[in-house]
């Protein structure tokens, strides 16, 4: 080799050793961001022994990336219908909280009872009246708060249409960027790393699958199909709700002019906060509603009176129960929607209000009050019991509930309310099981990866001291050579 080769190897050394030694800079710069991948440089070796940059590359692994972006969406579903169900079960509880509908029947059963015991006691009576009214006041805040959850989750939608409209925006620049500094042999690196963290941040919305193609340009399409990107970001659309009540029906969500959820969908997505979210608003709570709004009207139809002295009067009128001024209770539990959120006790009987008389409960005419035609006690007993016993009687009635309410469909009322809650139990035990697992996985994928092409700080530092002496033998080498060349020199 002649010195002058010799000295060309040398500085290319010093050039790539510099190159090499601001990679392994910017890994540790970044060895606290879990999105950035160690890079590294592919070198190549000339015909003379000189090495240089071929080009800058990344550490990564494409099963492990798939299988992270399907730990992150699964577990964006789970958690989204969990939050959700938490929210209801901390208004109402669980089985045994005395707050659950369950729970507040069992003590207007009980209070009854007491009050058939002691017929003529006023005090009984008024306990009656304030039972039956903490357990329409319970089913009011339970469906209130099933509303405020489906209201909760609309906003959530909301936002999450703007975040993902917002990264595909983004996306669709940085994808540019790569696929122009590809072609040109530019480092892009940093620009893959922020489109895989961009997927990263959509698989949390939404399943996505990636596919690749020439350039390093990439196309991103939804767990169930529908385009997120090709050439171009796809438009995410969602128009939120102004109020919820349970005769709203929440508004589609789009993408790419596709409605991803329920019975309308071609195409319904499978996982991510999206998927969480919808089940919850249109279905889950949906279904909880339902069976609230069955006891709501059990509830109405078991304590409503009839008239006792016209029996071509066939009509069931509104007793102790009662919603928004109803007078006659509907034929079937087809038309409870909503009751859970309007049942209240009767004026009537209700001594907090004018000319309320709780005594009522036990007499009759709750529903037309003075009206003898629908007074139970005749005689004016003080001792009767009759129309108590009768009510008590309808806690253990079978009866029909809605099908759709996932409940049960024929139950007694005491059954049907300790079904739902236990269904409510079941439903929220299991998103919260789901959450938990997949979130233990997505922390092992997490760092299974980085394992695999994430920065190690101990491998980095031992690779900087291993070119910083690559370093001094090549200045060595080039003071050498400098000194060889510059002797010949002076020999002339």
């Amino acid at each position: 080799m002649s010195l002058l080769s010799a000295f060309s190897n040398a500085r290319a050394s010093l050039s790539t050793v510099s190159s090499q030694t601001a990679i392994v800079s910017r890994n540790i710069a970044n060895a606290d961001n879990p999105y950035a991948s160690r890079k590294y440089a592919n070198l190549s070796t000339g015909q003379l022994g000189g090495v240089r940059i071929v080009s800058i590359a990344q550490s990564g692994d494409a099963a492990l990336f798939r299988s992270l972006l399907v730990s992150t969406s699964a577990l964006g579903a789970a958690d989204a219908k969990a939050s959700g169900l938490d929210r209801i079960r901390d208004v109402i509880g669980d089985v045994d909280a005395p707050t659950s509908p369950a729970a507040r029947l069992a003590q207007l059963k009980a209070a009854l009872s007491q009050y058939a015991v002691s017929p003529e006691s006023g005090q009984t009576a008024e306990a009656a009246v304030a039972a039956a009214r903490d357990m329409a006041n319970g089913l009011n805040e339970a469906s209130a708060a099933v509303q405020a959850t489906r209201k909760d989750a609309d906003d959530k939608l909301d936002q999450a249409a703007k975040s993902m409209n917002a990264l595909l925006a983004e996306f669709e620049t940085v994808n540019g960027r790569i696929m122009s500094g590809t072609s040109t042999g530019a480092d892009v690196t940093d620009f893959l790393d922020r489109r895989d963290q961009i997927i990263r941040e959509l698989s949390q919305y939404v399943g996505v699958n990636v596919q690749t193609r020439n350039g390093n340009e990439l196309a991103l399409y939804t767990d169930s199909g529908i385009t997120l990107f090709d050439k171009a970001a796809r438009a995410v659309e969602f128009t939120p709700q102004a109020a919820y009540d349970p005769n709203v029906v929440g508004g589609a969500f789009k993408i790419d002019g596709v409605v991803i959820s329920g019975a309308a969908s071609p195409m319904p997505v499978k996982s991510g906060s999206l998927a969480g979210l919808l089940t919850l608003r249109d279905e889950t709570a949906v279904s909880f509603q339902g069976q609230l709004d069955g006891i709501a009207y059990a509830l109405i139809d078991g304590f409503a009176e009839t008239n006792q002295a016209d029996p071509a009067d066939t009509g069931r009128y509104a007793g102790l129960f009662t919603s928004n001024g109803m007078t006659t209770v509907p034929a079937t539990v087809a038309g409870a929607r909503g009751l859970a959120g309007t049942i209240q006790i009767a004026a009537s009987v209700d001594s907090t209000k004018p000319g309320g008389d709780p005594m009522l409960l036990r007499d009759g005419a709750i529903s037309h009050p003075g009206d003898p035609a629908f007074r139970y006690n005749t005689n004016g007993s003080s001792g009767f019991t009759e129309r108590l016993n009768a009510l008590i009687a309808q806690f253990s009635l079978p009866r029909d509930f809605d099908v759709n309410a996932g409940a049960g469909v024929r139950a007694t009322l005491s059954e049907y309310s300790a079904a739902s809650i236990g269904w409510l139990e079941g439903q929220r035990a299991t998103a919260v099981d789901e959450a938990d697992y997949r979130s233990v996985l997505l922390s092992r994928t997490q760092e299974s990866l980085s394992d695999k092409s994430g920065v190690n700080i101990d491998d980095e530092m031992t690779r900087m001291l291993d070119l910083e002496r690559s370093y001094q033998a090549s200045s060595k080498l080039l003071s050498t050579v400098g000194e060889m060349i510059d002797a010949l020199l002076a020999i002339r």
